[in-house]
């Protein structure tokens, strides 16, 4: 098995296992809004597990093996050891 299908099936159960449920009721509750065309609006559940996996797979096809890509508050990192997703609000 190649590298990506490996990482691609550990994307597959990182989208199944996040609290995306949980990140939604956070950016309702702080009023956290992106901008979907020209508006800002708190996204949808849909549009959050898109965005994170579009982040997931701009990684593991990413020719560098170590490498972490984010927006709006996700961040997915890709080590030698395999991917993980998180939804930050802040670092230093």
């Amino acid at each position: 098995m190649s590298l990506e299908s490996k990482l691609e099936k550990q994307a597959e159960e990182i989208m199944d296992r996040f609290g995306f449920e949980k990140v939604h009721a956070h950016m309702v509750e702080k009023n956290h809004r992106w901008v979907d065309g020209k508006e800002l609006e708190v996204p949808s559940i849909h549009t959050l597990r898109l965005v994170a996996r579009i982040l997931l797979t701009k990684a593991i096809y990413h020719k560098d093996p170590c490498i972490n890509i984010g927006t709006g508050g996700f961040m997915v990192y890709k080590m030698p050891w395999g991917l993980s997703l998180t939804f930050q609000l802040a670092w230093s």
